[in-house]
């Protein structure tokens, strides 16, 4: 048998060699909107997780936009973010459409990249097309992806696909197939053994179906590049 991550070879009794049994592997599914910083930072963990946990995971797509679509009536800026978020998530859902989820997860983290930490303007195509090209993906997407009413009409399936899974936000993550709980919520990057750590804990909460939330009073934004270049402005 191959050791789990993590694992070590040992002597048994009479010095034969001990293989550990393999660590099954864990299915994390996350929902994330492209606007969302905190989304971004919590994907950006459980990519970590990933090298340290025997952890797969599976990025699906919530609507904020959808969500927020009557109380955003009174608030531009949250509406302009939203709006934004959305064009950005059709080009997603066209990802997954012709190059499947592993291409979408690819494409959703260069998004990233591009608008919470460069500050490129989410939603803009030169912003879209250009994360397309890093992630390996034709930049031709986005345009496709936009000019296609289907991509919208998708969107709200997969959007009311994670409602029905118990989402109301992002981040929303759910393990081998439990129900979905929102968080957890970082205000930075967390890498190496620090993030399997925190998987650790927060995985062990989560499969207990009595927890339901935890939580205190967050004083500052998220630790991202965009705000950053505010700050310093």
């Amino acid at each position: 048998m191959v050791a789990g991550r993590g694992a070590r070879l040992g002597l048994g009794d009479g010095g034969t060699i001990v293989v550990p049994m393999s660590t099954p592997e864990t299915t994390v599914v996350l929902h994330v909107d492209p606007a969302c910083p905190w989304a971004w930072l919590t994907s950006r963990w459980l990519a970590e997780v990933e090298k340290v946990r025997p952890v797969r995971v599976e990025t699906r797509l919530l609507d904020l936009a959808e969500i927020n679509r009557e109380s955003d009536q009174s608030n531009e800026t949250m509406q302009r973010s939203h709006s934004a978020g959305e064009r950005a998530l059709r080009v997603l859902v066209m990802v997954r459409r012709e190059q499947g989820d592993e291409a979408m997860a690819r494409a959703y983290a260069e998004v990233g990249e591009a608008w919470h930490e460069r500050a490129e303007p989410l939603g803009e195509l030169p912003t879209l097309r250009g994360a397309l090209q890093r992630a390996g993906l034709d930049p031709s997407l986005a345009d496709r992806a936009l000019a296609d009413d289907s991509t919208y009409e998708e969107l709200l399936e997969l959007h009311r696909d994670a409602c029905s899974a118990d989402c109301f936000g992002v981040p929303s993550l759910s393990i081998d197939g439990g129900p979905s709980i929102f968080g957890p919520i970082v205000d930075r990057r967390v890498s190496g053994e620090e993030a399997g750590e925190v998987w650790d804990h927060v995985a062990w909460l989560i499969r207990r179906g009595f927890f339901f939330e935890l939580k205190r009073e967050r004083k500052g934004k998220a630790q991202i590049g965009r705000y950053r270049a505010q700050t310093a402005a």
